[in-house]
């Protein structure tokens, strides 16, 4: 036996115990995956090896390439057996993790994430469990035990000398790096891509509580101030029976009439009011497209983004999920969530998802999937419309007019109602050098007069855009909203509202009266109102509330590991164990209105906590 065929002998053993955790979890918890036919279960084992590989070379690469060393030193006996105890206990811990896994999903219905974070203040209790359970714990012994003799039988099987030992090590190391960031496209292998298909089913057979635990407690566990339900309960006026609900928070949107409405939804990568004149009255010029849309249309002039980050705005917009303090975002999330496209779907809307950059950046072609969109492309899907600078035109981050023009092409002769989201991302740092008209203001990449040029560009692309679309004879039942994934940060002057404020635009003039909307909401809002807007019969679990009804002015927001609450009256910002700034925006504010503010803030987030980590946000 050579190394290699020693090492892929470790390796096969360890893909048996995933797929034997696999196995059990299909089995003992069927119900889970019965919505799943014959040939979708065979799937999502096979698409299963790709998380198991890559769970075992995480964690037991580094040994096992140790092992493959093509030094004579390498090659002794005690190495190899050294080596090899320490795969075998790596193994142990992730078997053992996927036995936890097994019975943790029969409560939750999900894989395990970061709940590994937390064990460590309940070390002692586990230890008592541990005790009180003799039986199950000398199994496990016995097991590990039967399990080393095996190993070490096997470590002490002597190698031969392996010929072209040099190239082999190589290839075993590029293969080693592949399997263990899960394959050699853009991003490293992510949750989100189990979810991929848009059925959660699917995406709990394909995913193994290693992976799901080891990526998702990649952000690290939260202090929070101790609240009882009953104090939360109080303070939003929940129901009483709120806690009791399989899933609390779920809404149902009644349909208004038999007809549906065509949505099409501009994310544009930080369009910022201060630089749109209609909404900051700066009069920089560079917006007459987007100025003339929020006059014919409604202007929402109050309206904030729920974090900092284009994923959290996507999880936001998509999901109605707010980013929380200590969980993973939808990139590394394993809890269910409603899913806009998937929703549309099942009432025979359409979707399509287009995306400005290259296909699998910022994991926007993986967050398609997992939201439900049934069509997916990338900016190596569309032809090159416009004469670029040589060095600019093959930029990754895309072109919005090109985008805006493939868009078009790919929605316009659609026979039934659709949904198409378009990310347009040419305002993105660098930006971009450009020829007149667009280039007023002195380039730079990184620097304002680069932003002011790329605004500029994108508005015209926009312009274009509706000049053609209103033509169209889908035109007159269709619903624009043109908004954007966060502020530009670069340039901003550090006030607090000034860090989430961005222009929101709902346009279509035979459906929607001009009207200038001066409630507090924010991007957790929008996922109801798509609901609304489509007139889908449907269920589903939203932070916010639909934009067609009446809500109070508040919007929750995330900075980085501080949240914040804003109204119509005071934000305030918190670390959620103390607040961390305060201010008026009206006058007359008495101090306790900031104790409600507090007070508020704290409870939902407890409720989207709990909520999340339970997996009773949505079915």
């Amino acid at each position: 036996m050579s190394i290699f065929q020693k090492i892929f002998s470790y390796l096969g053993i360890g893909l048996v115990i995933f797929m034997l955790a696999r196995t059990g979890i299909f089995v003992i918890h069927y119900q889970n995956f019965s919505s799943l036919s014959i040939s979708e279960v065979l799937l999502g084992f096979f698409y299963g090896l790709r998380f198991d590989l890559a769970s075992l070379l995480v964690f037991s690469g580094i040994p096992l390439l140790l092992m493959a060393l093509p030094f004579r030193w390498c090659t002794s006996q005690w190495w190899h057996i050294a080596l090899s105890i320490l795969v075998f206990f790596v193994f142990v811990l992730e078997g053992t993790l996927l036995i936890g896994d097994i019975i943790y999903f029969g409560y939750v219905k999900r894989h395990l994430t970061n709940e590994l974070l937390f064990l460590g203040k309940d070390i002692n209790y586990l230890i008592s469990e541990a005790v009180a359970n003799p039986g199950y714990l000398t199994l496990w012994f016995g097991m590990v035990l039967l399990g080393l003799n095996y190993w070490l039988s096997l470590s002490k099987v002597k190698v031969r000398t392996v010929h072209m030992h040099w190239p082999k090590f190589i290839i075993f190391f590029v293969f080693a790096v592949i399997a263990g960031r899960g394959g050699i496209g853009m991003k490293p292998l992510a949750i989100v891509h189990a979810y991929s298909s848009g059925s959660s089913s699917f995406g709990n057979l394909v995913l193994n509580g290693v992976f799901s635990a080891s990526h998702s407690s990649l952000s690290a566990p939260v202090e929070r101030l101790s609240i009882s339900n009953l104090q939360i309960s109080k303070t939003l006026s929940l129901s009483g029976d709120f806690w009791q609900k399989p899933f609390p928070l779920a809404q149902i949107n009644v349909p208004k009439s038999g007809k549906s409405n065509n949505l099409v939804v501009l994310f544009v990568e930080s369009l910022t009011p201060r630089y749109v004149d209609s909404f900051g009255g700066n009069d920089y010029k560079i917006t007459p497209n987007l100025d003339k849309l929020s006059k014919a249309g409604w202007k929402f002039n109050r309206f904030y983004s729920h974090g900092q980050r284009s994923i959290e705005g996507a999880q936001s917009v998509l999901t109605g999920m707010p980013s929380v303090l200590g969980l993973p975002t939808i990139a590394n999330i394993s809890a269910n969530y409603s899913k806009i496209a998937t929703m549309a779907e099942q009432h025979g809307t359409s979707t399509i998802f287009v995306n400005s950059t290259l296909r699998e950046s910022f994991l926007a072609q993986a967050i398609a999937g997992s939201t439900g969109f049934s069509e997916y492309y990338g900016k190596e899907d569309m032809p090159l419309l416009l004469d670029y600078l040589p060095e600019e035109k093959d930029r990754n981050l895309g072109w919005d007019y090109e985008t805006l023009m493939f868009s078009l092409e790919k929605i316009k002769n659609r026979k039934t109602p659709f949904m198409a989201f378009i990310s347009l991302s040419t305002d993105h740092t660098p930006f971009p050098k450009l020829t007149g008209p667009f280039n007023r203001y002195p380039h730079h990449a990184t620097e304002e007069g680069g932003y002011l040029n790329s605004l500029h560009y994108t508005d015209w692309a926009i312009g274009e855009f509706f000049k053609k679309v209103k033509k169209e004879p889908w035109f007159d039942k269709t619903i624009f909203v043109i908004t954007a994934d966060h502020v530009l940060a670069h340039f901003q002057k550090g006030d607090f509202l000034e860090k989430f404020r961005i222009p929101l635009i709902f346009y279509a003039p035979s459906l929607l009266k001009p009207k200038l909307i001066e409630t507090v909401t924010s991007q957790l809002d929008l996922m109801p109102t798509f609901v609304e807007f489509m007139n889908l019969d449907t269920q589903y679990t939203a932070l916010g509330t639909s934009l067609l009804q009446e809500q109070e002015s508040e919007a929750l927001v995330r900075e980085g590991s501080l949240l914040g609450i804003i109204t119509d009256r005071a934000y305030l910002k918190h670390s959620l164990v103390r607040r961390m700034e305060y201010g008026k925006l009206v006058d007359n504010v008495p101090n306790s209105y900031y104790d409600e503010l507090e007070a508020r803030l704290l409870a939902w987030d407890r409720v989207a906590f709990d909520l999340t980590r339970q997996n009773r946000w949505a079915p």
